[in-house]
């Protein structure tokens, strides 16, 4: 155990030399809408508003403003692991039916959005579902069951249940009904009880669920998911160079930094991607373009082989004649995938371009298929009919979606965005494969190897539920297969995980309304048709949950309060669970990340057992060969440090156990001026020595800026190849050699 502590003077000595904090400017390039818009004109306005595209999607993996990302708990503070050991769960209820059991609520973690829910051991599942067809009169149509082209005559025909509740639409005219009308019902519904329970608990109530629900939407999209097991890269076996750390091995994420062994390829927020030749220290550019001209805001990029791939979003509006000397300026969101071929790395050549509506949410790539999904927001009613669909239903590659494609709730939620999910083989990089829509649905998405889950809150109930669905994907072709849902929230998509066919959850209830009263947490386990396998509730009861990591048939569990033992539970009889051990340990862990063989590793905060303010960075290793007996075997503490981006987004961080290093970025407060200071620490791990540094690079002196800020941290990675380790950002490379106490011996700045 240890304490590690950055040097003042060298932090005073930094400020010293630092210029005024570099701001972070947002470029936007307004459309001008003239003042004169007589029919004279039209022609030229209509030509240059198709022309005309805002630079309005936003970087990717900004943080949260780190101004409130330093909580103090108002008492004692430690953490929880609950193991859950040998889940082969039994049947324990028939949720064939809707529970009478409303799902509860819970409040999602503002700091959760990069923690990690392991897939190591993650097997195929077998499952094959039948697509949606017409039942007979009296059965219920599922959301499970559903297949384009196959719809019942009419609507009474599609009788559902609440937890299957989701219906391929038969026609344009049916889709604009559920979009407004019954979307505004169900908000008009909404606010008469939130109403109604605010007078009969005397104004107790916060009637702030629409806003915490969209925050905790727009949190989580920015980041999903967490890394997978095992070296955290999508390659299954050993490499000599590292890859992306990503939720689910075998399912690559998109990143700003990427190398195949030879190269580093780097994109900027600026436009420019660079093809970097690395060979230990020496560093060049092979090939590079600017992808300014195309007015996108970049996103993130893919490389596989010779194909790279860049995803980028955007906005562009025209305007439409609306009668009476009048005219409307039309706007739409989209997002893009270029693909190049880079056979010829001093050549790289654009093969071809797919786009669908909506904003950014995610993409994933498994095999030559990438996955775009997107948050696509219908126009207000004021402004379309049921005449105009493509004002209510997304486009891709400029066609309609067919209604049949588009999935609305059966009992109409208060949400009318819907989020867009569409496959593109890499062999045809110009076409949309398949798409799907889902209306209602702004929540998050976890992606597994065999299956693509969109969750969300369910507010319309005495307590709030989530709600999921699960789509098939393989090989680009995307059906909705399932829809169930579970009691309370779920933190995160790190607290999802499929295995064996099933799919395993944990959540967090409050007993007595949403965000208040007696918390507890529990874990659900559903089948391929999301229908209840199994349950353990009432774990960790006042706590909630931070963060989560499944290994094949067992899962760890971090929560959080005043003073929490570390619990171990043997689910071996899933009826009977029972508490094998506790252990206390101080702090809590936002991160979580298996780390060899019976080893488990925990990225969190450090806090004082009595007041539950912070005392720093903790790095913790916990011994998991025993679940019944799991203990903390070595912790680092290191002091000063106040902002990690490892907890905000995964991706950001190195991780190899098999090569036996960490990195990650981390900042440090002036005391006196409050600007952030970069920092990037390389660790290793034994069991004699414990955590030990191998680097702490400062960012503001290698890159040589003045007020390195938290958004220029959160474009930092690292990666190695071979024996050198390459820190990179949107301002350089510098190489460090790794048999040479990581000496830098090389630089690279544009």
């Amino acid at each position: 155990m240890k304490d590690e502590n950055f040097n003042d003077k060298q932090m005073q000595e930094e400020n010293k030399n630092r210029e005024i904090m570099h701001r972070i400017k947002e470029s936007a390039e307004k459309e001008k809408i003239p003042e004169s818009l007589n029919p004279d004109n039209l022609d030229d306005l209509l030509e240059q508003g198709e022309r005309s595209k805002n630079k309005s999607g936003k970087w990717r993996a900004a943080a949260a403003d780190y101004a409130f990302r330093y909580r103090k708990a108002a008492a004692a503070a430690a953490c929880v692991i609950l193991v859950i050991a040998a889940v082969n769960f039994m049947p324990l209820m028939d949720f064939s039916t809707k529970s009478d059991d409303k799902a509860m609520s819970a409040q999602s973690m503002d700091t959760s959005s990069e923690q990690a829910a392991g897939e190591a051991g993650t097997e195929e599942t077998s499952a094959s579902e039948a697509g949606a067809e017409k039942k007979e009169s009296g059965e219920t149509a599922k959301a499970d069951e559903a297949e384009a082209g196959k719809k019942p005559a009419d609507k009474e025909e599609k009788e559902v249940n609440s937890a299957e509740g989701y219906i391929s639409g038969s026609s344009y005219e049916e889709l604009y009904e559920q979009i407004y009308t019954e979307t505004e019902k169900a908000q008009e519904a909404w606010e008469q009880k939130i109403q109604a329970d605010t007078r009969d608990s005397g104004g107790r109530l916060e009637s702030s669920a629409d806003a915490k629900s969209d925050e905790t939407a727009n949190e989580m999209a920015a980041a999903e998911d967490s890394a997978a097991g095992g070296s955290g890269g999508t390659a299954g076996m050993k490499s000599e160079y590292s890859s992306t750390n990503v939720r689910t091995e075998g399912v690559d994420e998109g990143d700003i930094v990427k190398t195949d062994g030879s190269y580093i390829y780097t994109l900027t927020p600026s436009g420019i991607l660079r093809i970097v030749s690395a060979d230990g220290g020496d560093l060049s550019v092979t090939g590079q373009i600017s992808l300014e001209d195309l007015t996108d805001s970049i996103q993130e990029m893919y490389v596989d082989g010779n194909t790279l791939c860049v995803v980028t979003s955007g906005y562009d509006s025209g305007l439409r004649w609306q009668g009476d000397e009048t005219y409307m300026v039309d706007s739409r969101e989209f997002i893009r995938l270029y693909t190049y071929d880079i056979t010829d790395k001093s050549k790289i050549t654009l093969k071809g371009t797919v786009e669908q509506d909506g904003g950014y949410y995610s993409t994933r790539k498994v095999g030559n298929y990438v996955y775009l999904l997107s948050q696509f927001y219908p126009a207000y009613k004021e402004e379309t009919d049921a005449a105009e669909p493509r004002f209510y239903v997304p486009s891709v590659n400029s066609e309609l979606l067919d209604s049949s494609d588009v999935l609305y709730p059966a009992i109409p939620q208060r949400e009318s965005g819907q989020l867009v999910i569409s496959s593109v083989n890499l062999k045809d990089p110009d076409k949309i494969q398949e798409s799907k829509s889902l209306i209602g649905a702004s929540g998050r998405c976890y992606v597994s190897k065999e299956s693509i889950y969109i969750f969300g809150e369910d507010y319309t109930g005495e307590e709030m539920r989530t709600r999921i669905v699960r789509f098939s994907y393989k090989d680009g072709e995307i059906q909705a297969r399932a829809a169930g849902e579970v009691n309370g929230s779920i933190n995160d998509t790190f607290s999802m995980d499929e295995y064996d066919g099933c799919l395993r959850v944990v959540a967090t209830r409050y007993k007595d309304g949403w965000w208040g009263g007696s918390m507890s947490n529990s874990l659900y386990v559903l089948d391929d048709k999301l229908k209840m396998l199994g349950k353990v509730e009432d774990l960790a009861k006042g706590e909630q949950i931070y963060s989560a990591r499944f290994m094949g048939n067992t899962g760890y569990f971090v929560t959080y309060r005043q003073v929490d033992p570390l619990f171990s539970v043997d689910l071996t009889d899933p009826a009977d669970p029972k508490v094998l051990g506790e252990l206390k340990v101080t702090g809590f862990s936002e991160y979580l990340h298996f780390y060899g063989e019976n080893k488990l590793l925990g990225i969190g905060w450090e806090t004082d057992p009595d007041t539950g303010e912070r005392k720093g960075l903790k790095l913790s290793m916990f011994d998991i060969s025993n679940p019944a007996e799991v203990k903390e075997i070595d912790k680092m503490v290191l002091k000063n440090v106040e902002f990690c981006q490892a907890m905000e987004d995964y991706k950001t961080i190195l991780i190899d156990p098999e090569e036996n290093i960490l990195g990650f970025p981390m900042g440090v407060y002036d005391k006196t001026t409050y600007d952030l200071q970069g920092y990037y620490g390389v660790f290793t791990y034994n069991p004699e020595q414990g955590f030990q540094k191998l680097l702490y690079q400062s960012m503001s002196k290698w890159m040589n800026v003045s007020g390195y800020g938290y958004m220029e941290l959160s474009e930092v990675r690292s990666v190695y190849i071979g024996d050198t380790f390459y820190l990179c950002s949107s301002k350089g490379i510098s190489a460090f050699d790794r048999k040479e106490e990581y000496k830098n011996c090389g630089n690279l700045e544009w």
